[in-house]
């Protein structure tokens, strides 16, 4: 296994043991209402990853697979805002996992960098936070595919009240 996916594993479990220990919040009807697979389009899929990812959908939103209920390349969970977002991540992340404000998205957001590609980014907005790993995507900050995610996270988020 290569170094670089090794160290993206390596900060995809840092930042998701984080992400799944707080987002153990109950979902109400609302959460489930806003259907997030459905939210996706296939073309924003394709402009995302080369090879189509097939939709699953969760208590809290929807991941995305090359097998259906395989590794989730792509997930979105959507649930209330409880604490700090900082909280959401390691305290101690690998040095090779930068921690940066989400800017144009929301009220507030962080997201993690990990060798240039972006990784676990949380927005809130309002009394709800939006989560997000993205780290087998390899999504750099700035490009075309960063873009169409930006595009996709903000139109979830106008669907929040």
């Amino acid at each position: 296994m290569s170094t670089r996916i090794t160290q993206k594993i390596v900060s995809l479990v840092s930042c998701i043991s984080c992400l799944i220990l707080f987002s153990v919040s109950t979902c109400n009807a609302a959460d489930r209402s806003l259907n997030i697979c459905k939210q996706v389009s296939n073309e924003q899929l394709k402009l995302l990853y080369k090879k189509p990812l097939i939709p699953t959908e969760s208590e809290r939103g929807c991941f995305w697979s090359k097998d259906p209920g395989g590794m989730a390349y792509f997930d979105i969970n959507i649930h209330k805002y409880r604490q700090e977002l900082r909280s959401y991540f390691s305290k101690d992340l690998p040095t090779h996992v930068k921690l940066e404000k989400v800017t144009g998205l929301g009220e507030e957001g962080l997201m993690t960098l990990t060798e240039g590609s972006l990784g676990v980014i949380v927005i809130r907005k309002g009394d709800w936070v939006l989560q997000s790993a993205v780290t087998f995507l390899d999504i750099e900050p700035g490009s075309q595919k960063h873009k169409v995610l930006w595009d996709i996270y903000r139109s979830i988020l106008e669907t929040l009240k």
